[in-house]
């Protein structure tokens, strides 16, 4: 949720309220200069071209709210998914806590792995990671986000030579480690992992030679498949 200025201008540029706004009122102005010709050949009154434009202009609130709620896209008119869960009902599975992912790897955690945590509208999530993954919008990507911010395939992890190493595809956006820009950036500890200047935000953490000695607390859930995260509010 925005919680001032300059967050609410972020949260409204990543929902693209004024460029729908401004399309709207492009297409306001357009169908008025036309009206305005076209009605004395149709022997329509002048008020009618007026009560139009009025009309449009009262309407403009209707207009930033519904910019603000949904979003359009390959899916068609969808509402905005910081809004509305887009996960699937818990598993089974879904309910196993962090102290159970050695039963995911077969009973052995390896140094280097990293896990990654994420909180949305269903809780805290986490998943781990033993090979290279996308993250970002397409459907090939591993940890997938709903955020029109975020680029199909916005950024990179990988491991070589031992470590491992976060890399920005190219992407609108950019690609934060830690804060700073990431560039085939090696991975150390916890990290913090942003996709655009607002989120989502990852956390990220390399595993060490004690991986097998993760807290068995309760912690966050882990979800199988792909990860519809939408940052740590």
């Amino acid at each position: 949720m925005a919680r001032g200025p300059k967050e609410l201008f972020a949260e409204a540029r990543r929902r693209r309220v004024s460029r729908t706004t401004g399309v709207y009122l492009v297409a306001v102005s357009g169908v008025s200069q036309g009206a305005a010709e076209l009605a004395p050949l149709f022997g329509a009154p002048n008020w009618a071209v007026r009560a139009f434009v009025v009309g449009s202009v009262a309407f403009l609130p209707v207009v930033v709210v519904l910019a603000w709620m949904f979003d359009i896209g390959k899916e068609g008119i969808v509402r905005d998914p910081k809004d509305v869960s887009h996960r699937a009902p818990d598993s089974a599975e879904d309910r196993m806590d962090i102290s159970n992912i050695t039963t995911m790897t077969g009973g052995q955690l390896v140094s280097g792995a990293v896990i990654v945590r994420w909180e949305d509208a269903d809780g805290e999530h986490a998943r781990i990671f033993q090979e290279n993954f996308f993250l970002g919008r397409g459907s090939d990507c591993r940890v997938r986000f709903y955020d029109p911010l975020v680029s199909r395939r916005h950024a990179r992890l990988f491991f070589e030579g031992g470590s491992s190493r976060l890399e920005d595809l190219g992407s609108r956006n950019g690609t934060l480690l830690n804060h700073l820009p990431a560039d085939n950036s090696v991975l150390v500890g916890e990290n913090i992992v942003r996709l655009n200047e607002v989120g989502p935000d990852l956390r990220v953490e390399v595993l060490g030679p004690d991986a097998n000695e993760i807290s068995r607390k309760s912690g966050p859930k882990v979800a199988h498949g792909v990860a519809r995260a939408r940052g740590l509010g």
